[in-house]
C-alpha cells in the first residue's frame, strides 16, 4: 500500500471531505497503485525507499478520479453537459466529448494526474539510471 486512508483524509485532502468511503478506499488504492507501478516501470514497487509524498498524492488523486468515475457509471448518470432536452417525453441527450469520465476521457485524465504529481520525481523514466 502506498497511501493509507489516514494520509488521504489529513495529508491529501487537507480538511476537504473524502470523496472515497473509508470501506472501499483500499480497493480504489489497489487500482491507482496498480496505474502508477505500470507507469513507473515497477520501480516503486521493486523499492518501497521511493514511496514519497507525491507518489503518496499521486495515488490518492487517481484512487479518487477512479472511484468517481466509477460511480457515475455505475449510477447511469451521463457524465457530461447537455446537449439537448426534450420536455414531453423527458429525454436529455448529453455532450460527453470533453468528459474525464468517459473510457478515454479517465484514460487521459490519469495521464494528466501522473505527470502532475510525478513529472519531476524521475520515475517516469524508461531507461536505465
Amino acid at each position: 500500500m502506498y497511501a493509507d486512508y489516514a494520509y488521504y483524509v489529513s495529508e491529501y485532502l487537507l480538511g476537504r471531505t473524502p470523496a472515497v468511503p473509508e470501506d472501499e478506499f483500499l480497493y480504489w488504492e489497489k487500482q491507482a497503485r496498480t496505474v502508477v507501478d505500470r507507469q513507473t516501470f515497477d520501480r516503486i514497487k521493486a523499492n518501497e525507499a521511493l514511496i514519497s509524498k507525491p507518489v503518496k498524492d499521486c495515488v490518492c488523486a487517481i484512487a479518487e478520479h477512479l472511484y468517481k468515475a466509477d460511480c457515475l457509471n455505475q449510477s447511469g448518470q451521463a457524465p457530461g453537459i447537455v446537449a439537448s432536452y426534450s420536455n414531453d417525453g423527458e429525454s436529455a441527450t448529453y455532450n460527453v466529448s470533453g468528459s474525464v469520465y468517459t473510457e478515454s476521457g479517465s484514460k487521459k485524465k490519469v495521464r494528466e494526474l501522473i505527470y502532475q504529481y510525478l513529472g519531476n520525481a524521475g520515475l517516469l523514466y524508461r531507461g536505465v539510471k
